[in-house]
């Protein structure tokens, strides 16, 4: 029997929003470094810890407000789990839970990727489990690496990305700017993915409490 051609279009369509639905509730996530922050041992406390390192954490800081709820409501939905090992509900779970339809919950755990591990178990198929192109795998895996939080860099310098950033904002002393992040940075052992948007971030709090913006002339 030969399928008209919209009813194949039809049915590819409803496979792949199943295969979609599937993935998701076959997906594992859990939140990124649970045992480390918060390290209980045998029981799962109706509170949770919150560092004041994310004060001078720019990826918490460049989260939306809803996002940066929503994280924290994962935190706290992880606290819950009786593994103690910060594991996440299935999306549909978590979707109510937040208090957000699912598709709004996927968009929310793609912008929170940096602080979630999600391990795909179960996939429904071999087709759906390497077909990405290497090249996109390659970006991928470029992304993944950027993300990487590491120490403050040997030689960390004025960039000409915050050159050109401060001259646009008017901030000046960027040199006593810079001295004293990179003290705070290595006294405190201070970890980011990013260490020209840190040091943007400690010269628009002004860390090393100098004078901030150049003075307008006057004539």
């Amino acid at each position: 029997m030969v399928i008209p051609l919209v009813s194949r279009v039809v049915i590819a369509g409803a496979a792949a929003l199943v295969v979609t639905a599937l993935f998701y509730l076959e997906q594992k996530m859990k939140i990124k470094n649970w045992t480390e922050f918060q390290h209980f041992k045998d029981r799962t406390p109706p509170w949770i810890k919150l560092y004041r390192h994310l004060l001078d954490d720019p990826d918490w800081h460049n989260l939306s407000g809803n996002d940066a709820k929503n994280l924290v409501m994962l935190w706290l939905i992880a606290s819950e789990d009786k593994d103690m090992q910060g594991n996440l509900p299935d999306i549909r779970n978590l979707a109510f839970r937040l208090r957000i339809s699912e598709s709004e919950a996927k968009q929310t755990l793609t912008k929170l990727s940096h602080w979630l591990i999600q391990d795909d178990i179960n996939m429904i198929s071999g087709c759906y489990q390497d077909d990405t192109p290497e090249t996109e795998k390659e970006t991928e895996e470029s992304k993944r690496e950027s993300r990487v939080k590491t120490s403050i860099p040997e030689n960390f310098t004025i960039s000409e990305n915050v050159k050109k950033w401060a001259d646009e904002n008017k901030y000046i002393n960027l040199q006593a700017h810079l001295d004293n992040f990179i003290l705070k940075a290595k006294a405190k052992n201070y970890q980011y993915s990013d260490w020209d948007s840190a040091f943007m971030a400690a010269i628009k709090e002004n860390w090393a409490n100098v004078s901030r913006l150049k003075r307008e002339l006057v004539y």
